[in-house]
């Protein structure tokens, strides 16, 4: 799975805004990852990721919505295998409202938002929300408990195939002092960095706004990344959900 394109100097590096989904994944069920949904765009074809925060609210990056996500965008839930049909499981979206301090041209830094729904989901095993991560909570306080997953629809390769299943891979956080030295644009505290040793797995186009979880609670959410997706040595980076809990809650007022 690859995010969003960073706007720094050399763009032929990078994935653009729509080169963002998973590579060398496997074929995951949404019974496993209840809360995943489907961000789609006005002809209901896959366009990025996200997850359930409550009836009401979803989680995503920044760069996966604009000023015509109301008119044009629809959430879709509870499905493993997607869908272009607007059927019961598709939801339209009420309200948008990213982070005030999202800034594109710098390192996609605060790449996050939330998404209220017109109407409230209906919990059940296959839609269910995510569990959020305790105030500063960070995944490299320990350094032998590495390990992440990721869940999306994403490419399976840079110009390849979209899945027809949802997918998952796991690799492993990379911490950010590691990731800062190997890319050249910055990575800041409020962002995580993953990768696979020696490349080959990872995000790719339509992953972006996608969850990165550790234990079952989601870490991380899909921002950008250098093409082709998975290229060693370059980890994928990601929104560092511990960081924006203030901004989740006072929004959505959920607590957990």
């Amino acid at each position: 799975m690859l995010g969003a394109a960073l706007a720094i100097p050399a763009p032929s590096e990078l994935l653009d805004n729509k080169d963002r989904r998973i590579v060398n994944g496997t074929d995951a069920s949404i019974l496993d990852y209840p809360f995943a949904i489907s961000l789609r765009g006005g002809t209901g074809s896959h366009s990025c990721g996200g997850s359930i925060l409550s009836e009401l609210w979803i989680l995503t990056a920044a760069h996966c919505v604009g000023a015509t996500t109301v008119m044009m965008q629809t959430v879709q839930v509870g499905r493993t295998e997607l869908s272009q049909k607007a059927d019961e499981s598709v939801y339209r979206i009420e309200e948008v409202i990213s982070h005030p301090e999202y800034d594109s041209r710098n390192s996609y830094i605060n790449d996050i938002a939330l998404l209220k729904l017109a109407k409230p989901l209906t919990f059940s095993d296959r839609v269910y929300p995510v569990r959020l991560p305790h105030h500063m909570f960070e995944v490299e306080d320990d350094p032998n408990d590495l390990q992440v997953t990721l869940v999306g629809w994403g490419l399976t390769s840079t110009g390849g195939a979209l899945p027809t299943k949802l997918q998952r891979v796991d690799y492993y956080v990379v911490p950010n002092e590691e990731c800062n030295a190997i890319h050249t644009s910055t990575i800041y505290p409020s962002q995580i960095c993953a990768a696979y040793p020696g490349g080959g797995k990872g995000q790719c186009s339509g992953d972006s706004g996608g969850p990165l979880l550790h234990h079952g609670v989601q870490v991380g959410i899909v921002s950008w990344s250098v093409k082709p997706c998975g290229a060693a040595p370059y980890p994928g980076v990601l929104t560092k959900v511990s960081h924006h809990l203030d901004f989740i809650r006072q929004h959505t007022r959920i607590l957990h």
